[in-house]
Formats: structure tokens, sequence, C-alpha cells
């Protein structure tokens, strides 16, 4: 297939008007990191329940200032068992919704799905399941935030344990 400059013009100028339309509708690519606690507990681990650091990195788009998509990766921790260690870890895909309370300050809310993997300790074994969260996020400046955030990831994986996640982090928007 031969590309046509006109074609590729107005390619160009297409990308151009979305970009300018997502600065000023709040819409658009944005990336992000969080660090923090997580427990795991449940399941067929009798002793895990312990709390770890964890952390995710995740890129979004907002399809507009009140909802997005997100994919990320999450580490929920390495955790001794069975005089060995189990890492637990995934990644996720969410729909959020952003709730503003003032032009600086929102509420967060999330869903998604989550395909966890818990290894060690003579084991491997993952599935696909669900998780959701809530936060608060304050708006640094147009294109910078702070997230301080609490999700639930369920493992569908030897007995269903399940991760709880608290973490403060940084986003950025394009």
């Amino acid at each position: 297939m031969k590309l046509r400059p006109q074609l590729l013009a107005a390619c160009i100028a297409g990308l151009f008007a979305v970009s300018a339309q997502a600065q000023i509708s709040g819409s658009g690519v944005y990336v992000g990191g969080s660090v923090g606690q997580a427990k795991v507990k449940g399941g067929d681990f009798p002793g895990l329940d312990s709390t770890k650091a964890a952390g995710k990195l995740y890129g979004g788009y907002a399809f507009s200032p009140m909802f997005g998509m997100e994919l990320g990766y999450v580490q929920l921790g390495d955790f001794s068992y069975n005089g060995g260690s189990v890492k637990a870890n995934g990644i996720f895909l969410d729909a959020v919704g952003t709730f503003p309370f003032t032009p600086q300050w929102s509420g967060l809310a999330r869903v998604g799905a989550f395909q966890g993997k818990l290894d060690g300790g003579g084991m491997s074994d993952k599935g696909n399941s669900w998780k959701v969260g809530g936060g608060v996020q304050y708006n640094l400046t147009p294109n910078a935030a702070v997230r301080a955030e609490y999700e639930r990831y369920r493992f569908d994986v030897l007995g269903s344990p399940k991760a709880d996640m608290v973490t403060v982090g940084l986003n950025y928007r394009f």
C-alpha cells in the first residue's frame, strides 16, 4: 500500500486535533506508579497472612474527565511460606471513575479484571479474577497528580486468596 502525502497530512492533523481536544477536555494518555503495602490472606496458605512492600505501574487513557481505563502490573509482595517464599503479582485492566470534589481534589473508584500469579514455595499457579478499589487524587498541576488508593485483588488460584493493598503514587497526564 502506497501512503499518499495528503493522507499522511490528514492523519497528522487529526492527531494534533485529538491531542488539543484532550488537553482542553481533561482526556488523554497518562502514566503512573504507586508504592505501599499489601497483605495476602486466605486461600490454601495458613500462616501466609503478613504485610509486605508492594507497588504498581500503569498506563491509562481518560476518555473524559470522569472515565478512563488503566492497564498495569502489580507486585503484591514476597511472602514467607513453608520455609520458602511466595511471590504475588499480576496484571490488571480497570475501568476508573473520577469524581471531582474541587478543582484539585477528586474521588476515584475502580473495578477491573486481574490475572494474578502466586509463585514459589514448591508451587506456581495463575488465574483470572477481579479487583476493586477506591481512593483520592490531588492535582498538583494540570498534568501531575498525587493518588492515595486502597485496592482488593482476588486470586483465582489455590483456595482463592485475597490481597489488600494501600498505596500512594504519582500520575502524569500527557
